[in-house]
C-alpha cells in the first residue's frame, strides 16, 4: 500500500489553509495623496473610505468612524516655509445623530422600491454624504516602474439621493440647495431641546411664616437653576474642527511638525489646507490597523 511521504522537517504547512492564503490581512493602509492634473494647494477634501476602496479594490463604507493620521513628507528641494492645516468632522453627538437620521430617511425612502421583486439593489451600494465644501477632492497616488507618481481616481463614488417633490436630492454636510439637503439643519429641526420645566411657579403657601421650611427664592431656584441645558438648545451647524497644523520651516529656525498623530474622522472625511503648492504625494494618509477589512473603523449607526 502506498503511503504519503512525510514533509521534510522545517517544511510543514497547515493543512487547514489554502495554498495561497497569507498569514496576514492584505491591506494598503498608508496612501499618498494627490490631485489629478494639479498640486496640493489650498483647501482639499479627502474621503477615507473612497481612498481605501480605490487602493484595495474592495468597498470601504463611508458611514464609519475611522482613525487616521496625516503626515507631511516634503521634498528636500522645498525652500519656503510650508504649513498644512488639517480639519475633520467633529466626533460629537450632533454629527453622529445627523448622519444616523439622514441614513434612516434614505432607507425609508427606498423601502417601497426595494420591496419590488424586480428590483435588485446595486452590489456596491453605499450611503454617501457630500462633504459640504466647495473644494477639489484628494485621490490616491501610486508610483510606476520608473518611480513616477500616478494619480488614481477609478471607480464609482456617487453621492446618495432621494426623490424630494420630483427632484433628485443629495445629502450634504454643507448648506441646503434646490437639489441638496443639509443634514445638520435637518437634525436641528428634529433635535431642538425644550426648557424643562418651561413654566416656573414663584409662590408657595405660608411664605415667610417659617423661612427655614419654605422660601419663594428656594422654590424658584429648584426649578430655574438647570431648566436650560448646559449647551445650546439648538444643534450646532458648524461641523468641522481643526485637528492640527503641520509645518516645515527650512530657514534659520529649522522647525517642523510632520504628523497629526491618529485622530477620529467621522465618515472618514478630512480636509487639508496648504499655504503653498506641494507636489502630489507630499501628504500621506495612514489608517489605523483594525478588524474592519484590515483597518480600525466603527459604524456611525446600525443598519
Amino acid at each position: 500500500m502506498a503511503t504519503r511521504k512525510a514533509p521534510a522537517k522545517g517544511n510543514k504547512r497547515s493543512l487547514k489553509k489554502k495554498q495561497h492564503t497569507p498569514d496576514y490581512y492584505p491591506v494598503q493602509r498608508m496612501i499618498g495623496l494627490g490631485r489629478d492634473g494639479g498640486t496640493l494647494n489650498g483647501a482639499l477634501a479627502g474621503d477615507t473610505g473612497k481612498l481605501l476602496s480605490i487602493e484595495n479594490r474592495r468597498l470601504y463604507r463611508q458611514g464609519m468612524l475611522y482613525q487616521i493620521k496625516i503626515d507631511l513628507d516634503v521634498d528636500v528641494t522645498v525652500g519656503v516655509d510650508t504649513e498644512v492645516e488639517v480639519y475633520a468632522l467633529s466626533p460629537n453627538w450632533d454629527v453622529q445623530r445627523a448622519y444616523a437620521l439622514a441614513k434612516d430617511v434614505y432607507d425609508r425612502a427606498h423601502a417601497d422600491e426595494l420591496s419590488q421583486t424586480a428590483v435588485s439593489k446595486a452590489r456596491w451600494s453605499d450611503f454617501r454624504v457630500e462633504n459640504g465644501l466647495t473644494t477639489n477632492e484628494l485621490d490616491p497616488v501610486r508610483y510606476d516602474n520608473a518611480l513616477a507618481f500616478q494619480v488614481k481616481n477609478n471607480g464609482e463614488h456617487e453621492y446618495s439621493s432621494v426623490d424630494k417633490a420630483g427632484t433628485d436630492t443629495t445629502f450634504s454636510w454643507g448648506g441646503a440647495a434646490a437639489n441638496r439637503l443639509d443634514i445638520l439643519d435637518e437634525w436641528i429641526r428634529s433635535g431642538r431641546v425644550s426648557t424643562d420645566p418651561s413654566n416656573i411657579s414663584v409662590t408657595v403657601p405660608y411664605d415667610g411664616v417659617n423661612s427655614d421650611d419654605l422660601s419663594n427664592s428656594e422654590m424658584e431656584n429648584l426649578q430655574q437653576d438647570g431648566n436650560n441645558p448646559p449647551y445650546s438648545v439648538d444643534s450646532d451647524n458648524d461641523p468641522y474642527i481643526k485637528v492640527a497644523t503641520l509645518y516645515y520651516k527650512p530657514g534659520a529656525t529649522g522647525m517642523q511638525r510632520l504628523s497629526t498623530g491618529f485622530f477620529d474622522a467621522p465618515c472618514g472625511i478630512f480636509v487639508t489646507n496648504a499655504n503653498n503648492s506641494l507636489q502630489n504625494g507630499s501628504l500621506k494618509l495612514t489608517v489605523k490597523a483594525g478588524d474592519y477589512k484590515g483597518v480600525h473603523a466603527q459604524r456611525m449607526c446600525q443598519g
